[in-house]
């Protein structure tokens, strides 16, 4: 009985840890240089964080996250 209580309990501390977690869509444009003209493309990753400060370093590098 205690063992089921031991388990019950750490998966029920894994699954609070994990649901404070959200997922990002983020993208950044890339200036794209050829000898006859200039473009952009968006180079896209995708991050999952609970912790604020991921995201905020993210936005800080130029990307435009939106969650997801």
């Amino acid at each position: 009985m205690k063992r089921i209580f031991i388990t019950l309990s750490f998966a029920a501390g894994l699954l609070a840890m994990t649901s404070c977690s959200k997922c990002y869509e983020c993208r950044v444009p890339v200036e794209v240089r050829t000898p006859d003209t200039t473009y952009t493309e968006y180079q896209e990753e995708s991050l999952c964080t609970a912790n604020e400060s991921e995201l905020k370093a993210k936005e800080d590098d130029g990307y435009t996250c939106t969650g997801s």
